[in-house]
């Protein structure tokens, strides 16, 4: 099977990201109703949140190993060189993935989704207030971290980007970038942008007017004082923010 292992940050708008690379490699999108999902009538299979429940996410690929020829697993809130397949959850680089064999992978590449921190951030905020999401297991909601914790995670995963230590995309290129966003398509998945970003599907929005304002959702939201104080004491979170290309905003 061919593996791509994706990496983001819940709430990153990576589903949208992800469906759109689908679109354009099966000819149509997926729901994202349930963890392990296929396009129906291929071999193309999506994992996500692998990282989560992980004796769960190996009872998915072991029953459907012999179907996958194309693998997406989606790592969620975690580290950039976390993997599902080695023992310690370290990657170090394709040739060392521990069940390389078992699954007779062919790794493609590791890519991260990343959004603006404070849309991120913000949009996390909004969905903890809304409780849209619910822990599958309890039915009690999911709130996503907002506090150190998910500038870490941030950090983690924008340093990569800096670094050049993986292939990423950013959100807001992705919508408004064209050029940008057919060459990323081109260079990981060797297609064109036939169909284009109109009508694409991701997860639940965060707020309950999904208008146009994606890249200023921070505006609509109140980001506790704690948090606030954390990233203004952060230089290398600033570093981080304006290396990429986005505007840091004083609090």
């Amino acid at each position: 099977m061919i593996l791509y292992e994706t990496m983001a940050l819940s709430r990153s708008g990576h589903h949208s990201m992800k469906n759109w690379i689908i679109r354009n490699l099966v000819g149509f999108q997926i729901e994202w109703k349930f963890k392990m999902i296929n396009a129906s009538g291929t071999g193309f299979f999506h994992l996500g949140e692998a990282n989560h429940d992980i004796p769960l996410s190996f009872n998915l690929l072991n029953s459907h190993k012999n179907e996958i020829e194309v693998l997406f697993v989606n790592y969620e809130d975690t580290f950039y060189d976390y993997t599902l397949f080695n023992e310690d959850r370290k990657y170090r680089g394709p040739f060392s993935l521990e069940m390389r064999k078992e699954y007779d992978f062919n790794h493609k590449g590791r890519i991260i989704f990343l959004r603006d921190f404070y849309n991120n951030l913000t949009s996390r905020i909004k969905s903890n207030q809304r409780e849209i999401f619910t822990k599958w297991d309890s039915g009690e909601p999911h709130l996503f971290k907002v506090d150190q914790v998910f500038i870490d995670r941030w950090k983690n995963q924008a340093r990569a980007c800096v670094e050049n230590k993986v292939s990423y995309l950013k959100f807001e290129d992705w919508l408004f970038k064209p050029e940008t966003r057919e060459k990323f398509l081109f260079e990981n998945f060797g297609v064109r942008d036939f169909y284009g970003i109109e009508g694409i599907q991701g997860s639940q929005s965060s707020f309950e007017k999904n208008d146009e304002s994606y890249t200023e959702r921070y505006k609509d939201v109140e980001i506790p004082e704690e948090t606030k104080e954390l990233i203004m004491q952060d230089s290398e979170l600033r570093y981080l923010i304006e290396s990429l290309g986005y505007d840091y905003k004083n609090l």
